[in-house]
């Protein structure tokens, strides 16, 4: 598997017989065989997650579907706007929280299932050609410095409720927010993941291009415990094969 860092929680994932694109927002896209199948999946509608143009990749690319979390709405005036036929929407499927899709085209097969989002949108848990992935979107332990107790109190509860969801699954990749801007609490959303759950690779991501962030992580009691799983971006375009 062959995964490709697009700028801040934007990544690929290039199997065998499609590709997987996660919340991309900036950043150049790789060229892939026209002969694969193209999965994209936008956790929700804030800018920094997703790019408008993502959707034009069925220009491109005969095999294309996209998985949308349930706040982003594609209305045929924007679409139209944006140079986009009505059309596209007959490859798009949207998910709320906790509600599962299927995918089949031929020799691709892929199963999504959609967490609720602590802020807005979704997570997202892909399987496709024997891969298990997640994708965190915004799903994140959001502990902001000088915000009532009871709105961080009520953060780390549906937090935990969602990654609960989770406990003891095996993930082959996940895509995780690290955002800096939490201060010292950087670190509660991923310490839970990582607690929770068995990833074999880790990508922290919404660093914000703080990629530092990372190696401080990696000092943290529970940080020091995965510095073999926690892979570290450092510039978009970034290439792991994993």
């Amino acid at each position: 598997m062959k995964i490709t860092y697009l700028g801040h929680s934007g990544f690929c994932a290039e199997l065998s017989d499609c590709v997987l694109v996660f919340d991309y927002a900036k950043g150049e896209l790789p060229e892939w065989p026209a002969s694969k199948a193209i999965l994209v999946f936008v956790s929700h509608a804030h800018q920094d997650h997703f790019n408008w143009k993502i959707l034009k990749l069925g220009d491109g690319y005969s095999r294309t579907h996209f998985f949308l979390g349930n706040d982003i709405r594609l209305g045929e005036n924007w679409l139209r706007s944006k140079g986009l036929p009505p059309s596209v929407k007959e490859r798009v499927t949207k998910l709320a929280g906790g509600r599962s899709a299927e995918y089949e085209d031929g020799d691709v097969r892929a199963r999504v299932h959609a967490l609720t989002s602590t802020d807005s949108g979704v997570a997202f848990v892909v399987e496709a050609e024997g891969k298990r992935i997640y994708h965190a979107g915004d799903l994140n332990w959001w502990h902001w410095e000088g915000e009532p107790a009871e709105e961080n109190a009520w953060m780390a509860e549906h937090y935990k409720k969602e990654i609960d969801r989770l406990t003891g699954q095996h993930f082959d990749a996940a895509f995780v927010p690290l955002d800096p801007r939490l201060g010292d609490q950087f670190g509660y959303g991923m310490d839970y993941f990582l607690e929770k759950t068995d990833a074999d690779a880790v990508f922290p991501m919404h660093l914000w291009e703080d990629y530092a962030a990372v190696d401080r992580y990696l000092k943290t009691p529970v940080g020091r415990g995965y510095e073999d799983r926690i892979l570290r971006p450092e510039r978009g375009g970034q290439v792991w094969n994993i």
